[in-house]
């Protein structure tokens, strides 16, 4: 009798932590995994309290009904288990309608036989009782006793895995919680195993002992490990929109260079049903393949029939390898560039205008206005040498920004500030200028060439102080600050209206290319520049850049 007393407290514990642990994800609401978790729970709740009634019960059809009653419990767990592991590691797609019909068969068709009761024999054949008629297990189990074990064991094998994956995991916070999960099931399986085993001799099932064990595992991964708020299920679903979603191709080859996954884009590029392609030897099926190399760039751009016409396409290959490092597939991305190749083209067509048209017009018109009036000729001049300006400043942004897709070069700062000042100078003699530089050796890229001649020519030309002055300040610390500030009229309200706003109109604009080249220079750099005015009289251009870590092989031109 003291065993039985001893029973019952054990199994009214187990309710009240599996009580709590099911309150406590419910409450989490639609959070992945919450629900199953709550059903899962709830037969372990369940499975107890039959238990419970069975030992309390005083007549021998009583305690039959309850024994009945309890297979209801015990097919919810598994099930639950099931639908928890594919929920919480993000397995969505088997959370359709068909998959968790199909693993809702056993435990449905055991719902009817467990209301049949006695009047069935499929799920226990013969009844064992004490002396004392305290306790009464099942003992030989019919066929669908079985079937119930065989689905319990396969679900929560499949589910264990998952969470092992999961354990994997390099992040701490899912490990924690994958083994703490393991551990609540891991404990009652083991034990139900032994009992069905016959490694424990028992007079009841001690399974539903041992979840006064999963409780408190339970809890402590709800509360400690933030189980269900802190949750890994986007992370596998984010993975396939990372591969579904990409705007270049993708495709998965194995060792012997067979494709065994491709995305969507990848599809329209090759011009291929993903049928026909998948399985398929990739030097069958994407052009050039053998020129691939292992890893890298392809030095060519590959050009590729599609539905919409000829495009272009940049191939890199990257292998797939263990943590061991031996390579197990490859993966081909395919970049389409056709846009580039084609502004590549238009900007150098548009740089030989510059060059050549227009200079060739401008000394043209320079020649036919030796035959005017001189103040006609004067103003004839001025136009076109602004012309010839511009012109110039054009092809400055067009070798700006074909730089900018070139390798970084790496220089002086310094050495970069004393260039421009030399050239600068030689062109503005009258104007004074002060360089503050610090003594370090700090590398910058040869990008701000361009901005620098602008910020410093913009000031100097525009000064019409009696006594025209430009200082250049610089310091470095988290940021390289450049400061270049003059004593002339200042840069007009409008023309830093047009810089801050990003882009000009017909009745909005600017005067010339000059700041254009300063602020796209900068945002090239990945830095910022900002126009102001001095309290006194002039501007400020204000440029912040980020520091340049040089290579080895740029170290040379540092210094």
């Amino acid at each position: 009798m003291s065993n039985t007393i001893f029973l019952l407290f054990v199994l009214h514990i187990s309710v009240v932590l599996g009580s709590a642990s099911a309150i406590l994800a419910w409450r989490e609401g639609q959070t992945p995994g919450a629900r199953p978790l709550v059903l899962l729970l709830a037969g372990q709740v369940f499975w107890s309290l039959m238990l419970v009634f069975r030992l309390r019960a005083p007549a021998i059809e009583a305690k039959l009904f309850w024994m009945h009653m309890m297979w209801i419990g015990v097919v919810a767990i598994p099930l639950g288990w099931i639908l928890f592991a594919l929920s919480y590691t993000g397995r969505d797609r088997f959370l359709n309608w068909r998959y968790v019909s199909t693993f809702a068969v056993v435990p449905v068709v055991t719902v009817i036989l467990a209301i049949l009761g006695p009047a069935q024999d499929l799920l226990q054949i013969s009844i064992a009782q004490t002396q004392n008629l305290s306790v009464l297990q099942n003992n030989n189990g019919g066929i669908w006793y079985w079937i119930v074990a065989a689905y319990t064991y396969l679900l929560g094998s499949v589910g264990t895995a998952l969470l092992i994956g999961l354990a994997l995991d390099q992040m701490t916070a899912f490990r924690n919680q994958a083994c703490t999960l393991i551990g609540a099931l891991f404990i009652p399986w083991v034990i139900n195993f032994c009992y069905l085993a016959g490694v424990l001799k028992t007079p009841i099932d001690p399974t539903p002992i041992a979840f006064s064990v999963s409780g408190v595992i339970y809890l402590i991964s709800i509360r400690r490990y933030s189980l269900l708020r802190t949750n890994p299920a986007p992370n596998n679903s984010a993975q396939g929109l990372v591969f579904d979603g990409a705007q270049e191709g993708i495709v998965v080859l194995d060792f012997n260079d067979n494709v065994i996954n491709v995305n969507e884009p990848a599809l329209k590029m090759l011009n291929v049903q993903r049928d026909e392609l998948l399985g398929s030897s990739a030097a069958e099926t994407i052009p050039k393949y053998e020129a691939f190399p292992d890893s890298g760039s392809f030095e060519d751009f590959l050009t590729i029939q599609t539905k919409s016409g000829k495009r272009d396409f940049k191939v890199k290959t990257v292998e797939i390898t263990t943590q061991r490092g031996q390579v197990t597939g490859s993966m081909v991305t395919l970049q389409d560039v056709t846009e580039f190749l084609r502004q590549e083209q238009r900007l150098q067509v548009l740089n030989r205008v510059l060059r050549h048209n227009i200079k060739t017009e401008t000394n043209l018109i320079l020649g036919y206005s030796e035959s005017l009036p001189a103040e006609a000729a004067d103003r004839v001049k001025q136009s076109a040498l602004q012309i010839d300006e511009l012109g110039q400043k054009g092809r400055e942004a067009i070798r700006l920004f074909s730089r900018a897709r070139e390798k970084p070069e790496l220089r002086s700062m310094q050495t970069i500030f004393e260039e421009r000042l030399r050239e600068v100078r030689s062109r503005f003699p009258d104007v004074t200028f002060e360089l503050q530089c610090p003594d370090q050796n700090v590398a910058v890229d040869v990008l701000v060439s361009p901005v620098l001649s602008n910020a410093i020519e913009n000031a100097a030309e525009h000064n019409n102080s009696d006594s025209p002055h430009v200082e250049i300040v610089a310091s470095v610390g988290e940021q390289i600050e450049i400061e270049i500030r003059d004593n002339g009229p200042g840069i007009p309200e409008y023309e830093r209206s047009v810089l801050s706003e990003g882009t000009e109109s017909v009745l909005h604009h600017g005067s010339g290319l000059g700041l254009w080249i300063i602020k796209w220079g900068t945002d090239l750099l990945g830095g910022r520049v900002q126009f102001s005015e001095r309290e006194v009289a002039g501007a400020v251009v204000s440029i912040s850049l980020p520091q340049k870590e040089p290579s080895a092989n740029q170290s040379g031109n540092v210094g």
